[in-house]
This record gives structure tokens, sequence and C-alpha cells, in this order.
């Protein structure tokens, strides 16, 4: 298996970005007459114009981004920053998540159940069934608000929890390598 030069985790032949830092991997080769990086595919090099197909190095992958091949300050700026507002939106979520479930469910079972007094209180010629499915139209409505609140908890957890999971992984390996 091959390794991401930015997170140092492995990932298959394949791949053309870092499933855990989210780099892109570009594959290069080194050219052998002048030492300059050149794309995998040249034929000669574009630093010196000898052929490089012939005498190829093994390829190896680098952030295309990078020249040093590693997270740089900068970069780890950038994440602390993006982490705050990870973590804001993460807390938005989950508080509307928090909110929309538990008022979509109870609004829900609170007009099911009015459909169903309705029935059984009201006059027999005087339009149960559309008086009847207006509840039942409003308790769906209100379901649906439930949901709604389930995707805000499902995505603020799963999305920018992994999300901030991640960049803190990487802060965290930088800073170790200091």
């Amino acid at each position: 298996m091959k390794k991401c030069p930015t997170c140092n985790a492995e990932f298959g032949d394949g791949a053309t970005y870092c499933d855990k830092c989210g780099s892109k991997l570009v594959k290069f080769a080194t050219c052998p007459h002048c030492g300059a990086i050149v794309e995998d595919d040249a034929v000669y090099c574009s630093y010196c114009g000898k052929a490089v197909q012939s005498t190829r190095v093994a390829a190896s992958f680098i952030d295309q981004s990078s020249s040093n091949n590693k997270v740089d300050d900068v970069t780890i700026e950038r994440y602390k920053k993006e982490i705050a507002s990870l973590k804001s939106k993460r807390t938005t979520f989950l508080t509307l998540g928090l909110i929309f479930l538990p008022v979509g469910l109870a609004l829900c079972i609170l007009f099911i159940v009015l459909g169903v007094r309705a029935i059984d209180v009201a006059d027999p010629g005087y339009g149960v069934v559309s008086q009847y499915m207006m509840y039942v139209f409003l308790g769906v409505l209100f379901e649906l608000v439930a949901d709604a609140g389930i995707v805000f908890l499902i995505l603020s957890g799963a999305v920018f929890g992994k999300k901030i999971a991640n960049r803190e992984r990487i802060i965290e390996e930088h800073e170790n390598r200091r």
C-alpha cells in the first residue's frame, strides 16, 4: 500500500484523493537527469528537455499543492479557523435537531389523536372524513418536521463531527512533528 505524503495514511492504487485528509494525490516521477519533479506520464522533462520515459525512476505520490510534502503552518491556521466554524455549525444543527424532533413528533401524535377523536365525536352527516383527513394531513406534516430534526442530528454528528476529527488529527500530527 502507498502512503499519503500529507497525513501518512495508506491508500489504494486507484485513489485520487486521500480519504483521511482530502489531499489530492497526483502521481509524479523524478527526472533522472536534473532531478526535477515531472508528471508520471511525461515523455520529456519540462525543465531540462531530456527524455524521462526510458530511464524513469519509480513514481512517488506527492501532494500537488505542497512543495515540501508536509502540511505547512498556514494550512494549520486555516484548519484551526475551519474547526471553530464547523463546531459552530455542528452546534446549530444539533440544536435544530433537538428542537424539531420532539416538537414534530408531539404535534404529529396530537393531530393524529385529534383526527381519531373527530371521528368518535362527530355528527355522522357533518363532513367527518374531511375533518379527519385534515388532522391526518397535519399529523403527516409534523412527522416531516420530526424527520427534518433527525436529518439535522445526523448532519451534526456524522458530517461535521468527521470533518472536525480529521482536522484535529492533522493538527495534532503537525504539532507532534515539531
